[in-house]
């Protein structure tokens, strides 16, 4: 490359005059394409591509606590709006959507509090977020009967847990909730590490029970045959990681299984990569292993998801507009192993 090449584009100053929409608030950033503010405007450019191409299927993968601090509703309505196709969770955020499914709720709360004002009070922190223990213990008692009336009905059968995200789904009626969002939009639910989390600890409930006629059973490796068959039969693969870990080290194994790679790409996270650890690894690095493609469209933005992912998603659905449906060239049922659905 010669000099000449490194100066193509200026820097175009932000400009903010009167009232401006998100999507315009984003173009702005665009004009500067500088800093976290121009990887905020790529990450919306990337979103919306994988939007409109029919081809692509999109994972959504979740890590930290999303759901508890206020993210459940939005994830609610990307699944029905079939703006994501395919969710990859930690137990824990649908065990949050689970107790406001059953009448719980998260408060407002702070993060230099006394923990132990909250503890003689029963109170649990997520950080500045409270949750009444009693929520948790009304949950437990609720879903160890239900635990039990999947097991009886399933008859000893295994299932994977997209299987048994669905079966609660199934069971419960807000219509906020992500789980039944996802039963009725058939969108699969991924649960890679759903034992460690409280249904892990419900389940030890549900089959220590002396009443406990029949154990449900949960297979997480029947995940792998069904979340690598997505990737493999899907023209395209795209994914958005909100934080990291096991929903992130999850989707992007199943493009490696498949052989097929990523084509579109967006990490947002606030971990660093020096630790070798995944949640901070780059992009570039999973290019290496094959997880994702060497011309993926691909951003990593360095930030906290619970600010940045309802901005990009605001900004995309501007630009669809109202009259914007998505129509995939594939079902995720069509994708999915026979056994699966």
């Amino acid at each position: 490359m010669e000099r000449k090449d490194f100066l193509q584009e200026p820097v175009r100053h932000i400009r903010i005059n009167g009232k401006i929409t998100v999507d315009q608030l984003i173009q702005q950033f665009k004009n500067s394409g500088s800093f976290g503010a121009g990887r905020l405007s790529t990450a919306s450019d990337i979103y919306e591509r994988m939007l409109r191409d029919e081809n692509c299927t999109v994972f959504l993968a979740l890590a930290g606590a999303l759901v508890p601090a206020g993210m459940r509703t939005l994830i609610a309505d990307l699944i029905r709006e079939r703006l994501v196709d395919v969710v990859v969770s930690t137990g824990a955020n649908m065990v949050h959507d689970t107790i406001e499914a059953l009448g719980g709720h998260h408060y407002k709360g702070h993060w230099n509090v006394n923990d132990e004002l909250l503890y003689k009070y029963h109170i649990y922190r997520i950080y500045d977020v409270f949750v009444p223990e009693e929520d948790f213990t009304r949950m437990d008692y609720i879903l160890a009967e239900i635990f039990e009336e999947i097991a009886a009905e399933k008859a000893g059968k295994a299932l994977s847990s997209k299987d048994f995200t669905w079966e609660l789904g199934k069971r419960l009626e807000d219509p906020n909730s992500i789980l039944r969002a996802a039963y009725e939009a058939k969108v699969p639910i991924f649960l890679p590490a759903v034992r460690d989390s409280e249904f892990g600890y419900i389940h030890w409930l549900h089959a220590s029970r002396e009443k406990c006629q029949n154990t449900l059973v949960v297979d997480a490796f029947k995940d792998v045959p069904q979340i690598v068959e997505i990737c493999k039969r899907s023209p395209k693969n795209g994914m958005i990681v909100l934080g990291g870990g096991v929903p992130r080290n999850t989707v992007q194994s199943a493009a490696l299984a498949s052989k097929k790679g990523m084509d579109y790409a967006i990490i947002i996270t606030m971990d660093r990569p020096e630790t070798g650890g995944l949640s901070g690894s780059t992009l570039e690095e999973t290019v290496s292993w094959g997880k994702v493609k060497s011309k993926a469209n691909k951003v990593m933005v360095i930030g906290d998801a619970m600010t940045l992912f309802p901005i990009i998603v605001a900004s995309v659905i501007e630009r669809l507009g109202e009259n914007f449906k998505r129509t995939p060239s594939q079902s995720i049922e069509a994708l999915m192993p026979l056994e699966a659905h």
